[in-house]
């Protein structure tokens, strides 16, 4: 009976708000920004009626009928209220926002979850616009250009009261005698950071949906991993993607993604595992600096070849992130966390070989056929590129050693190498290539040939970098068990 109340009473809730954004609208001549982030506020106090359900099918529903009718309402227009005039998909994404952290808190049992990411979101990013357009003078942020100090400041200061409010009020959940008030404000001080710096390289409203996950995820895992040596971590991996965007080797949105990863890593593997991430990105980012003139000529007929952004440190970690969840919900199945492993030995692998192989003044041979092919197009392998592969493949998986032994190292080693060979096959087969001017094969499409002429059309170097890296484990989990 709690369900029908709570579905009831959520419908009755939100369709309230929508009219009452809808005589605000009129009163306005049209939609307005008062009327929008009415919407964009009072909707997240949505988070306080999910105690009510008991079942997961409850929990998730009322979002999951916002994100057809978001959809459907972005598409033809249907509820002026609350969209823009532009192609931003704002209105969808906080209903997916609402989807997730509703469903993950309560199969997770982490009532925090979504407390701290809808009400970070609904207050801090709603109210951030009003005060950056009302106080809002200095902007100081050349990497986010429109956003002002003030509208930051109010993400922070949101992200901030709804965290140390959550893990407080829910404590019980994470440690069973509680938590110290101050190891919560300083969680919550550090949420309110990451909070404000997601919101500002957030743009067409995907802020809608990394501000409230990225949030929550962070507080969250921040809390239960609460030490000395997450901390430290903490602090390193920051230090180093701040390092990193300065040498422009990482864009920011790139930044969240790392260091979102860094710490589901840390909270869920251990520290070695997470060690794992920094010694790729730092081994990664040497060897693809190291150049010369054969190599700047390879790279000439790739995509991709600029600092790392959010694409493509997913398409190489969230394998890892996933088997690490698994390895979270099956603790007994430590098979996950050395299969994570290996997913980053995969990934060094193909680094090393793609990096290092360019850079070789011999010939570059098709992966499928074996004929010839212009060095830096996909698929191609060389002597030098499949020995650098081995290399990293044994660099990365030396990580191993602490918790799985020699036999966790020649595993993953073994499938290290074995991810670049996969690579090269599906570089070679499925990956896009088009004719370059001169008539030649590249990765690179041309402003006049920006037409496939083998391989399918989304299928880029990311997306090859995702499916090996989500093969990699599936062959060792079929061959180790």
């Amino acid at each position: 009976m709690d369900n029908i109340t709570g579905l009831f009473l959520s419908l009755l809730y939100i369709f309230i708000i929508i009219g009452l954004a809808t005589l605000v609208a009129r009163f306005s001549r049209g939609a307005s920004e008062t009327s929008r982030k009415l919407v964009h506020i009072l909707v997240g106090n949505w988070v306080f009626l999910t105690p009510l359900f008991h079942d997961l099918w409850a929990v998730v529903l009322i979002p999951f009928t916002f994100i057809i009718i978001n959809s459907l309402s972005l598409r033809y227009n249907l509820i002026k209220a609350m969209e823009r005039d532009d192609d931003s998909l704002g209105t969808v994404y906080y209903a997916i926002s609402l989807f997730v952290l509703s469903g993950a808190g309560f199969l997770l049992g982490w009532r925090s979850l979504p407390y701290i990411g809808i009400l970070t979101m609904a207050y801090g990013d709603g109210l951030a616009a009003s005060t950056g357009n009302r106080w809002g003078k200095r902007k100081l942020f050349t990497f986010a250009p429109e956003k002002t100090l003030a509208g930051s400041l109010t993400v922070f200061l949101a992200a901030f009261i709804v965290t140390s409010g959550a893990l407080y009020v829910f404590q019980s959940d994470i440690h069973p005698s509680g938590l110290s008030i101050p190891l919560i404000l300083f969680v919550a001080f550090l949420t309110g950071i990451v909070s404000a710096f997601i919101e500002l390289v957030g743009h067409k409203g995907c802020d809608n949906l990394t501000l409230p996950i990225g949030s929550a995820l962070f507080a969250t895992l921040s809390i239960r991993s609460a030490g000395p040596g997450y901390f430290i971590y903490l602090f390193i991996s920051a230090s180093i993607l701040i390092a990193a965007f300065r040498l422009k080797s990482i864009t920011t949105d790139g930044m969240v993604a790392a260091l979102l990863t860094a710490v589901t890593l840390y909270s869920l593997g251990g520290f070695w595992i997470a060690s794992a991430l920094l010694v790729f990105f730092i081994l990664g980012s040497i060897v693809s600096k190291i150049r010369n003139d054969v190599k700047r000529k390879a790279e000439s007929l790739q995509d991709d070849t600029g600092a790392r952004n959010w694409k493509q440190v997913l398409a190489n970690s969230l394998p890892a992130s996933i088997l690490l969840w698994l390895f979270y919900m099956y603790p007994n199945e430590k098979i996950f966390l050395l299969l994570s492993f290996a997913v980053f030995s995969a990934a060094a692998s193909d680094t090393f070989s793609s990096e290092i192989g360019m850079m070789s003044k011999g010939k570059v041979f098709s992966i499928l056929t074996g004929k010839q092919i212009p060095n830096g197009v996909s698929g191609g392998v060389s002597i030098i590129g499949l020995l650098a592969g081995l290399l990293g493949s044994i660099l990365l998986s030396v990580l191993t050693i602490p918790e799985f032994g020699m036999s966790g190292f020649t595993a993953a080693s073994l499938l290290g190498f074995t991810g670049t060979l996969i690579d090269s096959i599906l570089g070679a087969s499925m990956q896009r290539k088009y004719k370059g001017v001169k008539g030649n094969l590249q990765d690179k499409s041309e402003p006049h040939h920006n037409i496939p002429i083998s391989g399918f059309r989304y299928i880029t170097n990311n997306a090859v970098n995702l499916i090996t890296l989500i093969l990699v484990p599936v062959i060792g989990y079929i061959i180790l068990t």
